[in-house]
C-alpha cells in the first residue's frame, strides 16, 4: 500500500506544473555592524536598514562586501528613506560600481548627480515602455549590471514597481525542456516595441540612433557571471524572435517563457516611499512599472552601473 502510494505521488508530481524549492530562495535576516538585510519577499528582494551614507563617507570593505553580496543573493535591495538624499544618490550607486548616465529625450539628465543621473518624470515621459516587462538595455551585448532608482516624488497611491526573479522562473522549467532551450538563441532589437520611434521624433536622429543599435543575437538562457546560476533571458520589450524556428514555434516558446517570468510565484511588488533608494541586479531580475496612479506625480532618479 505504501509503495503504491509513493508511485502515485511521483506520477502526480510528473503531471503537475513544477513548483519552486522555496528553501533555495527564501533568506534569513542578516546583520553586520548595525546594518540589517531583511528579505522583502520569499523569492526576490530585501530591505537594508541601519545604513546611513553621508557626503564623503567611506564604507569599510567588509560592510561594502556584505551589502554587495546581499544584492547578488536577493536580486534587489531597497534602502529605507534617510539612507541618502537625492543629491548623494550617486554615492550609494558607487558602492556597486561606477555610475553611468542612461537617458533619452524623455528621460533627461537630472540637475543633481554630477551628470550621471537621469530623471523618469511622469509629467515628461508619456510613453509606456516602463509598463512592459524588460531587462534594462537588453538590446546591447553587455547590458548594465545594476540599475538604481531614487524616489524623489511618489504619487499618493499606485506607481509600484514589479520585480521578477528570472532565475527562479528558469527553475520552473521542465529539465528536458530547459536543456533544449539552452541550445537556442534569440534576436533582441531595440525597436521590437518601438522604443526609439517613440523617443526620437526627428527622422534623421531616429535613423542615427537605429544605426547605433542594430539587432543582436543572444542566448535564450544565460548564465549569471558571478553566481553561475541560469536565467530566462526573454523579455517583452526587446525579444523579437528565436533564431532558426518558424514564426509560430518561436512565438509559442517566447510566450511560454514570458508566462514563467510573469508568474506571481517568482515576483515581488515594491511600494515606493519618498526618499527610498532601490538597486537591482539587471542580470537576475526583470521589472516593470505599474501605471495605476492616474494624474499623480511620479518622479524617480536613475543611474546604472555598467
Amino acid at each position: 500500500m505504501t509503495d503504491s502510494f509513493l508511485i502515485e505521488e511521483e506520477r502526480l508530481d510528473e503531471a503537475q506544473p513544477k513548483i519552486l524549492a522555496i528553501d533555495d530562495y527564501v533568506g534569513e535576516r542578516r546583520s553586520l555592524g548595525g546594518v540589517n538585510i531583511e528579505p522583502y519577499s520569499p523569492v526576490v528582494g530585501a530591505t537594508v536598514r541601519g545604513l546611513r551614507l553621508r557626503p564623503g563617507a567611506v564604507l569599510e570593505p567588509e560592510l561594502r562586501r556584505f551589502v554587495y553580496d546581499g544584492l547578488l543573493r536577493h536580486g534587489f535591495l531597497a534602502f529605507e528613506p534617510g539612507t541618502v538624499d537625492s543629491e548623494d544618490f550617486g554615492s550609494l550607486v558607487g558602492l556597486f560600481g561606477e555610475a553611468r548616465l542612461m537617458n533619452t529625450p524623455y528621460t533627461p539628465a537630472a540637475n543633481e548627480g554630477g551628470g550621471k543621473v537621469n530623471t523618469i518624470d511622469s509629467k515628461v515621459k508619456k510613453t509606456r515602455m516602463n509598463f512592459i516587462w524588460h531587462v534594462d538595455q537588453a538590446f546591447r551585448m553587455t547590458p548594465p549590471r545594476f540599475t538604481a532608482l531614487f524616489g524623489k516624488k511618489v504619487p499618493p497611491f499606485g506607481g509600484d514597481t514589479l520585480f521578477s526573479n528570472a532565475t527562479a522562473a528558469y527553475d520552473l522549467l521542465d529539465p528536458l525542456l530547459a536543456r533544449y532551450l539552452e541550445t537556442l538563441t534569440a534576436v533582441h532589437d531595440v525597436e521590437t516595441q518601438g522604443f526609439l520611434t517613440l523617443a526620437y521624433q526627428d527622422r534623421d536622429e531616429l535613423a542615427a540612433q537605429r544605426a547605433k543599435q542594430p539587432p543582436i543575437e543572444v542566448p535564450l538562457i544565460r548564465v549569471h557571471p558571478e553566481t553561475g546560476r541560469k536565467q530566462i533571458f526573454v523579455n517583452e520589450l526587446y525579444t523579437l524572435r528565436i533564431v532558426g524556428l518558424s514564426r509560430t514555434a518561436s512565438q509559442s516558446l517566447i510566450d511560454l517563457l514570458l508566462d514563467l517570468v510573469k508568474s506571481p510565484d517568482v515576483q515581488a511588488r515594491f511600494r515606493w516611499e519618498e526618499g527610498t533608494a532601490l538597486i537591482w541586479d539587471n542580470r537576475t531580475v526583470q521589472h516593470r512599472g505599474v501605471g495605476d496612479y492616474g494624474a499623480g506625480h511620479r518622479l524617480l532618479h536613475r543611474a546604472v552601473v555598467q
